[in-house]
């Protein structure tokens, strides 16, 4: 289980096919088998080193995110799995990637915060609600405003901006799109009930 609440990135060093290396910052051990999201999509490490580790990553995976447009030194915005004694200070998720979609806007706000519009499939309209969560490259975010049925915008705090990858997204980069679960749950309880 994740929160996306992003406090560390990792840097791309190498794509071998379907294995992706990349540098980390971190003292903790790391061990086999570890789950931990990039970009939202939860990954097992198969192989580490003190300064690196990788992993592999399906066909589809690479399919259904937006790992095909990475390169060397590109980011991840990365998180390790929950423990049971951890706060849970964003929103609950499956780690499993629903959908890719563009940038389609980008400006920033006189409160230093930074509006990104985000365009999707108008089949997940339903699990869009205004304030409730959006899972963005595996950032925990607000929907700040459900413009139509296949547009949505959020707003990016100067924190998160400094803590993520989002202070290098520009406009029509791919996005890694997680909706809200809660959403999920109760679209799919209302389609059973009728």
């Amino acid at each position: 289980m994740f929160t996306w609440i992003i406090t560390q990135q990792v840097t791309i060093v190498a794509i071998d096919q379907w294995i992706i290396t990349v540098s980390h910052p971190w003292t903790t051990p790391l061990h086999i088998g570890q789950s931990i999201a990039h970009d939202g999509a939860c990954m097992s490490i198969d192989s580490y080193t003190d300064t690196t580790y990788s992993f592999f990553a399906m066909k589809e995976s690479f399919l259904k995110t937006n790992f095909w447009t990475k390169q060397i030194w590109d980011k991840f915005n990365v998180e390790y799995a929950l423990l049971p004694t951890d706060r849970l200070d964003g929103h609950f998720v499956s780690w499993h990637i629903d959908t890719t979609w563009n940038i389609t806007w980008l400006d920033n706000q006189n409160d230093w915060s930074k509006k990104f519009t985000i365009s999707f499939d108008p089949s997940f309209d339903c699990l869009v609600v205004p304030k409730w969560s959006i899972t963005l490259n595996g950032v925990s975010l607000t929907v700040w405003e459900d413009i139509s049925e296949w547009k949505a915008t959020v707003r990016i705090i100067p924190q998160t901006l400094e803590m993520t990858t989002f202070w290098t997204l520009q406009k029509w980069d791919l996005c890694n799109i997680e909706f809200d679960l809660l959403a999920k749950y109760v679209t799919k309880f209302g389609r059973v009930e009728k």
